[in-house]
């Protein structure tokens, strides 16, 4: 029972310190505010505090100011990919194919960042240029969204996909 504290009757989990952040710049206070607002973006000020043992108005004030350094950027929701109808999880390797000078490879990722069934992009080091990341709702859908769309993005080359089984969320999750 060391990560509950009982206040007024009720049981709150307090997330112990080094499933936190990794490699955290906070201090212990900043870091168990950061990983309440995790399990729960929607929390108030006054039950972070209860559960905290701190007066809200410290809570208040801390959070502006983890808002202030952009170590807290926005509170937000994570969407059900799956209950959306996007079933199929993917990354695509991809081969830069502009000249040198003419096509500049940032260029290319922001176009590529654009595209609806995209998660993200990521320029790398290797046998690869980008790293893409993508959805969607099945293998027919996915192979249109590269035949379709990624192949006539100028700059992309030749591209291999790699389908996700299963995902696992790593202790770094909350900071990508």
């Amino acid at each position: 029972m060391e990560n509950y504290r009982l206040n007024d009757g009720i049981f709150y989990f307090i997330p112990s310190l080094p499933k936190i952040v990794p490699t955290s710049e906070l201090d212990v206070k900043d870091a168990r505010i950061v990983a309440m607002l995790k399990e729960d973006s929607r929390a108030s000020t006054q039950a972070i505090a209860d559960a905290l043992g701190m007066p809200r108005v410290t809570v208040h004030d801390r959070i502006r100011r983890l808002q202030e350094r952009g170590v807290v950027r926005r509170f937000t929701v994570e969407l059900g990919k799956e209950e959306l109808g996007w079933r199929l999880h993917a990354f695509i390797l991809a081969n830069w194919a502009g000249e040198r000078g003419q096509t500049d490879r940032r260029d290319v990722a922001q176009e590529i960042c654009s595209m609806p069934f995209v998660v993200g992009c990521h320029i790398v080091t290797g046998q690869w240029d980008f790293i893409i990341e993508v959805l969607a709702r099945n293998m027919e859908d996915l192979g249109d969204s590269i035949l379709d769309g990624l192949s006539a993005v100028p700059g992309v080359g030749h591209t291999q996909t790699l389908v996700s089984f299963y995902s696992f969320d790593g202790e770094a999750r909350a900071l990508s």
